[in-house]
């Protein structure tokens, strides 16, 4: 696998690695631990290869995909960039970030056979960094999303990022190509309060269904919550061009009624899972454009929950029996999934701003057990 001169050496009932330092040029043999470091700017490469599990197969539309049951690149070995982790460091795999790069190390033994000390460090490719996404979200979804030992939060937050563009129909591999900083800049422009209609265009699209379906159907919390809220802002008129297609125009009504469509629709994909209200429920807490689970966890639920119910409410074009239907399963829908946390949730109407002119709010308490 490496690039070097390098022989695997099981003599001594260990591997270990022997070959010729030929940056130093010095002709003499050297004996190193696995992922010892480079000596004298020597640079060892490689590559890490996977088959993945069918439940995990890229859920989303990647050029040239490589079909089932063969193997992949899932990453490439960089010893320079691959700085030996701390005593402190367990477990037989771990994600994380490293100026903008997701590194996975993984235990010397796992790759080598018994006997060896410490970690291969790789770069994760974009081969794989789909395929490596969906295996995330599952297993938080397994481990009731919570975090995972094994990820970082950087890597995490990196993750989620993905995986909310992946369900707004952008293409993750290119967007993974171009960087960290690209990721956050489009996931920013996404969530920042006017993109709600082209979101929901993206998941109305019939041919993107399957797929979108797939990256909404274990999505994390943190990047529904986002979602949800992105899909749930004050619409706006829209112009789409699609393709080949010629220009739609949609007005507020259109828009919002797009954007209702979208909402409804995610949580129907759902809501068939076991643990859909725990998905459900962490996503509402964690409505909010970074994805936190802020303090007073019960409050916010509240507080998000009815403004999703009165964005649902509306009644836009209500004379098509087809969006009142809408309406109607996404209303079953919510009081399934929030049956837990609902209970706990009381309003009150209140007014603010002058006498003469007030303004009618909705007040939101929370009274049920500790959820934070």
């Amino acid at each position: 696998m490496l690039s070097r001169d390098l022989t695997l050496d099981q003599k001594t009932g260990y591997t270990s690695l022997v070959g010729v330092d030929m940056a130093e040029k010095s002709g003499d043999l050297a004996k190193f631990e696995v992922f010892a470091g480079a000596q004298a700017g020597c640079k060892v490469t490689g590559k890490l290869f996977w088959c993945p599990p069918p439940s995990v197969l890229p859920p989303a539309p990647v050029p040239n995909r490589i079909s089932a049951n063969q193997w992949r690149p899932l990453a490439k070995l960089e010893v320079e960039m691959a700085v030996a982790l701390g005593a402190g460091y367990s477990g037989d795999m771990q994600l994380r970030m490293q100026n903008g790069h997701l590194l996975l190390s993984i235990k010397g033994a796992l790759v080598w056979g018994a006997g060896v000390k410490g970690y291969l460090t790789f770069e994760v490719g974009y081969d794989s960094i789909v395929a490596l996404t969906e295996l995330v979200r599952q297993e938080m979804a397994a481990n009731q999303y919570k975090d995972l030992e094994w990820v970082d939060k950087e890597a995490s937050a990196y993750m989620e990022k993905l995986s909310f563009l992946g369900a707004t129909g952008i293409d993750v591999v290119f967007a993974y190509v171009r960087g960290y900083a690209i990721v956050k800049e489009i996931f920013e422009a996404l969530t920042e309060g006017d993109r709600g209609g082209q979101i929901a265009y993206s998941l109305a699209i019939a041919e993107n269904q399957k797929i979108m379906r797939d990256w909404v159907y274990n999505l994390q919390p943190q990047a529904l919550g986002s979602l949800l809220l992105a899909l749930s802002t004050p619409p706006k008129p829209l112009t789409v061009e699609d393709g080949e297609k010629e220009k739609e125009n949609f007005n507020e009504d259109e828009a919002h009624l797009l954007q209702q469509h979208a909402i409804e629709r995610c949580l129907g994909w759902i809501s068939s899972k076991p643990d859909a209200n725990q998905q459900f429920e962490e996503a509402i807490i964690r409505m909010n454009r970074d994805g936190a689970r802020t303090e007073q966890a019960g409050l916010s639920y509240c507080k998000n929950k009815a403004k999703l119910d009165l964005f649902m409410a509306e009644r836009v074009l209500g004379l098509d029996e087809t969006n009142n239907a809408m309406r109607s399963r996404y209303r079953d829908r919510v009081s399934k999934l929030g049956i837990r946390l609902d209970k706990h949730c009381h309003y009150s109407t209140i007014y603010t701003g002058p006498a003469f002119a007030p303004v009618q709010g909705l007040k939101a308490t929370y009274k049920g057990p500790n959820i934070d």
